[in-house]
């Protein structure tokens, strides 16, 4: 398996960032994943960010890639493991910067309000947070074909906004719920590696 790392930064990743990196690498190498990692230094935009690093990793020929922010830390298991969940696309859950216990992500749960999940493990989600996010390149696929308005650059080459935000439906999106939103409209099954 090959993956693929991709770190937005203002100007240097959190200690704490680095340090969780540095820590992954024998749990990755003893996993048999083959590992790189791409950035976006000093950029404004998250959703260009994002989709420039995604160009990038694509190049690499990977069997997935996962954004992770630069302010995340996390134990070397849960990076394999989120490595080798079998869907498309699956986030972990980290909690929001305050003090009450909080995390980011919707869970999809049923009329009695339990929280629906597979034989993998995972909890299935309406909307999930993009700092510890992996996508499989045929997810890629689908939303390029699906959504060409979010496909631009030059044709051999071209990048994809996944995290395209703003308004819809009178609400505005941030871009984690975005991608989101458009990969469950779609049709499509977003898991939570708890």
């Amino acid at each position: 398996m090959k993956a693929v790392f991709c770190t937005p930064t203002r100007n240097r990743p959190h200690q704490a960032f680095i340090a969780a990196l540095e820590a992954s690498v024998p749990a990755l190498e003893k996993a048999g994943i083959e590992h790189f990692i791409v950035t976006e230094v000093g950029s404004a935009y998250i959703s260009w960010a994002r989709a420039n690093m995604l160009r990038k990793a694509l190049d690499i020929n990977p069997d997935a890639v996962v954004f992770i922010d630069d302010d995340l830390s996390w134990r070397p298991e849960d990076l394999v493991a989120l490595l080798k969940t079998k869907p498309p696309v699956v986030s972990g859950l980290y909690r929001f910067k305050q003090d009450e216990e909080r995390y980011m992500g919707e869970l999809d749960t049923t009329a009695s309000g339990r929280v629906k999940g597979n034989d993998e493990g995972l909890l299935s989600a309406t909307k999930v947070p993009g700092g510890f996010l992996k996508i499989t390149p045929d997810a890629v696929v689908s939303i390029m074909q699906k959504h060409p308005e979010l496909v631009f650059g030059v044709p051999y080459r071209p990048l994809v906004d996944l995290f395209n935000h703003g308004s819809h439906g009178g609400l505005w999106w941030g871009e984690d719920y975005a991608f989101s939103r458009r990969w469950v409209e779609d049709g499509n099954d977003l898991w939570v590696l708890p």
